[in-house]
Parts: C-alpha cells; sequence; structure tokens
C-alpha cells in the first residue's frame, strides 16, 4: 500500500459500537461520503470504548499497476464488483464484472488493511463522486463485518424509534411496508434508524438495533401515502442529479428515491439515528382484511421469522483483522426471548400506518424485562 500524502481532510462519526473515520485527499470526496453516513442525532450507543475503524483513500497509479500484477489466486466479492488479492492481503479489483451485477461498474481501486488502518487505492483518474461511493461501500463492509464479530444479525428489516424512545423492528418481504411504518413512526417525534436491513447486534443492556448504512428507498407510493411526495418533487437529492436539481426536473424520475440522513431531515422532516435499543420485533403478513391487525406472537414465531429474514452480511471478501474479537453467528433464540414480539397483518396500500402502528402497540406494549442480557462487547 502507499504511504499517506500531507493535507487530507476527515471525516469522523460513530455507528453503534463503531467509531469510524475517513481521510481522502480533497473536501468533496470526504463531503459526500460524510452526506450519506453521518446521521442528524448525537449516538445512544453506551460504550466508553468503541472499536475503531480507520480507512483512508489516495489515488496512486502507480501503486495500484504493482498490486494489479500481484493479485492472483481466488477470486472474493464486494457488492458488484469482484477482487483477486495480493501475498499481503489486498483485495484489488477485477476487469471482469459479476454476470448479475446491475449498477455500472467502478473504476479501477485496491483495499487492503496494514498498520492498524485500512487503505484505498484509487486511479489517478477517478472522479470524486466514484471515490466517496466505493468508500461508502467500503465502511459499511467493515462495519458489518465488525459487528458479525459481535453476534450481530443482518436481518431484512427496517427500524425506528417512536416518540417514547422505543425501538421497533419491522421484518418482512419486499413491498411489506417495512419502510412505510418506520418513516412514519419516527416521523410521530422519533428518529429513523434503518430501512430495508438493519443489524441486530447484543450490547450494554440488551439488544440493539444499528442502521446497515444503506440509505432509506421509498417508492412513490409510499411518498404519496404519507403526503410527502409534492415536497419531494420540489428537492435536490444527492443520489438522483448530484443534488442539483429538482426531482421534477430529472428526465426520468426513479422509481425509487434514495436520501442521505440531512436529506431526511431537510425534506421528510424525520430525525435520524445510528443505533437504538431494540424494543420489540414486529413481523408483517399480507392481508386482504378491511383494517390492520396485530397480534402477540410466540418466541418460537418470532424465531422463525427473524431466521427466514435473515441477509448475508455485506462484509463481502473483507474482514475484520483483530483476531481477539469473538466472532459466529448472533444468536437468535437470545434475541426473541428478551424483547416484545408480534404480527401485523396490514397493507401498505389499503391502510394508513398511523393505524398500523396504533396495533403494534396494542399487540406489544413493551419488551420483556426478564431473561438472558448479553453484555457489553
Amino acid at each position: 500500500m502507499t504511504s499517506e500524502p500531507p493535507g487530507r481532510l476527515t471525516a469522523t462519526a460513530p455507528w453503534g459500537p463503531v467509531a469510524w473515520s475517513y481521510t481522502a485527499d480533497d473536501a468533496a470526496e470526504t463531503a459526500r461520503v460524510a452526506a450519506q453516513l453521518v446521521t442528524s442525532s448525537t449516538s445512544s450507543w453506551p460504550s466508553d470504548a468503541p472499536i475503531r475503524l480507520d480507512v483512508r483513500a489516495t489515488r496512486d497509479r502507480e501503486a495500484l499497476d504493482r498490486l494489479e500484477r500481484a493479485a492472483s489466486g481466488p477470486v472474493g466479492r464486494l457488492r458488484e464488483e469482484k477482487y483477486r488479492r495480493t501475498p499481503d492481503g489486498t483485495w484489488v479489483r477485477c476487469a471482469d464484472r459479476p454476470a448479475d451485477a446491475e449498477e455500472p461498474g467502478l473504476p479501477r481501486h485496491a483495499v487492503g488493511h496494514r498498520g492498524g488502518r485500512w487503505t484505498i487505492v484509487h486511479d489517478d483518474d477517478a472522479d470524486a463522486q466514484q471515490r466517496a461511493k466505493f468508500g461508502e461501500i467500503v465502511l459499511r463492509a467493515l462495519v458489518a463485518a465488525a459487528l458479525a464479530g459481535l453476534g450481530g444479525l443482518t436481518v431484512h428489516a427496517s427500524a425506528a424509534t417512536g416518540p417514547d424512545g422505543r425501538t421497533a423492528v419491522f421484518l418482512g418481504d419486499s413491498g411489506a411496508g417495512k419502510s412505510t411504518l418506520a418513516l412514519a413512526l419516527a416521523r410521530a417525534g422519533g428518529r429513523f434508524v434503518s430501512g430495508d436491513r438493519t443489524l441486530l447486534v447484543p450490547g450494554p443492556g440488551g439488544w440493539w438495533a444499528v442502521g446497515a448504512g444503506l440509505l432509506p428507498r421509498y417508492r412513490w407510493g409510499t411518498l404519496e401515502g404519507l403526503g410527502l411526495a409534492e415536497r419531494v418533487r420540489e428537492a435536490a437529492l444527492l443520489r438522483h442529479g448530484g443534488g442539483r436539481h429538482r426531482v421534477a426536473d430529472l428526465p426520468r424520475p426513479p422509481a425509487k428515491l434514495v436520501f442521505t440522513p440531512a436529506e431526511s431531515e431537510r425534506v421528510l422532516d424525520v430525525r435520524t439515528a445510528d443505533c437504538a435499543p431494540l424494543d420489540r420485533l414486529v413481523v408483517l403478513l399480507p392481508t386482504s382484511g378491511e383494517g390492520p391487525a396485530g397480534r402477540p406472537l410466540t418466541s418460537d414465531a418470532a424465531a422463525a421469522a427473524v431466521r427466514a429474514h435473515l441477509l448475508p452480511s455485506d462484509a463481502g471478501c473483507l474482514s475484520w483483522p483483530s483476531p481477539g474479537r469473538p466472532t459466529g453467528a448472533g444468536d437468535v433464540d437470545a434475541l426473541v426471548r428478551v424483547v416484545a414480539r408480534s404480527a401485523l397483518a396490514w397493507n401498505p396500500v389499503r391502510h394508513q400506518a398511523e393505524e398500523a402502528l396504533s396495533r403494534v402497540r396494542a399487540a406489544t406494549p413493551g419488551a420483556a424485562r426478564s431473561g438472558h442480557r448479553p453484555t457489553a462487547p
């Protein structure tokens, strides 16, 4: 890897038990990474000894050429890129693309760990937007790897706190209304933690919901139902037009809209948080009934639902470098024993989110106060 040139700029923020920093050559790259990953609320994770994650990005074509020549062996993958590994453990992007890739490929780059930090090497002509996109991917992957080492579970779920500070995690299939309910709960005076993908992590006092770093994505139907569509059409969003054009003026309005934490606060009128103590699990079920209906869920049924919605970690081919930390899958049975559990049958097209949330509150009045409580990592 390369040495660090002077004049770098750094963004820092907490992400649950992980305190990350990202250092780059110019302000545009650092600002874009921070815009996508820094939430609007102070972290509530109580530990005073966070896991440190230091990522530094540089442009060095000669170093990248050397790494490409040294890379060989089995192919690994991180999101929609393939990689080969060098003898010193650095992962170098392969030229070929995965057959199932949907997004455009990124320019040449490499990422590796040495001397207690992660370093990203870009080609000299990679622009700030491309560099920041990969920097964001690396940060998410490494946080996921660190949390997996603490027994974290990655689930297909959205999470938010309500005005009472209690956190609900909504599990369900695509289109079940997870993000709709999380957004409605947060807009009622809470905080939005994550959309579509959530990490459930054992920590101080119990289990925690930690945002997986994927920005919330909403369909127009969700925004229409919450009365936000016109406000969004008038907004300029970072992921749609680079923040320079109104959504209404884009040549092709996106089917799903992506919001940074700052945009969530400014456009959607919702505060965001990196994590929150987990209070209840809500399993979303389809229904053709006249209105939403909630009911308590047994621990066995809740455990089965969590396992059905488990997702692979975002870590990909990257792994947490510290051998002293525990590894292994989280304990689903321990999780469901200590949180409130319910099922919610509702239709996100026909039913009102506020009515559905009232059914959730009636079915799960609060988290259980007995059973195993994981200790701090």
